[in-house]
């Protein structure tokens, strides 16, 4: 019947691209990171559920060390998170960290989301593959975020699609995704001929188009 459609309704937006310098980036900021990893310890912060992983999450100090505002990295992160906006966007990079996983490490399911209403939320977070290997590491899995609904309602074939869903991921890939979106790193095979690296960091929105952050 020509009267009758179909619509997909309220979809969540992934985005995803490849930065063409991520040899660069690494030139410039792998030894680093492969000297903290050596020096530091891998105590993972409070509330976090997984073991032995090495995370700056809550390192201060050595975030600002790697990820200065006028480092060369985030300049290629502005320049690259450019390209996902159709309109004109001012935005400001907040809460960066990097994980290495070398031993099989893995991270359980979260979201990036801020449990204190006076701290401003941010609008996107980000996942940078500095160092991946697709043949033998794990990219992240996000999860629906009305899984659970879908479960006790009939949607036809939709109540036999899959729940989660990973990207396929290069070394080098940027990915930019709801901080809402509850995601998780499986175990991986140990690699510590060759660890797998990703930064991770959140974005707030300052201007897009015609809107500010001031609401106007």
């Amino acid at each position: 019947m020509k009267n009758c459609y179909k619509k997909l309704l309220f979809p969540v937006h992934i985005f995803q691209i490849n930065i063409r310098e991520n040899q660069i980036i690494k030139d410039y900021i792998l030894q680093k990171i492969l000297e903290i990893y050596q020096k530091e310890n891998n105590d993972v912060p409070d509330g976090w559920l997984t073991t032995n992983i090495f995370t700056t999450f809550d390192k201060k100090e050595i975030n600002s060390y790697l990820f200065s505002e006028n480092s060369v990295i985030i300049e290629y992160y502005k320049k690259y998170i450019n390209k996902f906006f159709d309109k004109e966007t001012i935005f400001e990079i907040d809460d960066i960290w990097l994980n290495v996983y070398s031993n099989g490490e893995y991270q359980e399911e979260h979201t990036h989301l801020t449990p204190d209403i006076f701290i401003p939320r941010s609008h996107f977070s980000c996942i940078h593959y500095l160092q991946f290997d697709k043949e033998r590491h794990n990219p992240v899995t996000f999860i629906d975020p009305i899984e659970t609904m879908r479960y006790n309602t009939l949607e036809m074939e939709s109540n036999y699609y899959s729940s989660k869903w990973s990207p396929f991921v290069n070394e080098g890939d940027l990915l930019m995704f709801p901080p809402y979106l509850s995601h998780f790193v499986s175990p991986s095979e140990p690699t510590p001929d060759y660890s797998r690296i990703a930064i991770a960091f959140n974005l707030k929105i300052k201007k897009y188009g015609e809107m500010n952050s001031n609401g106007h």
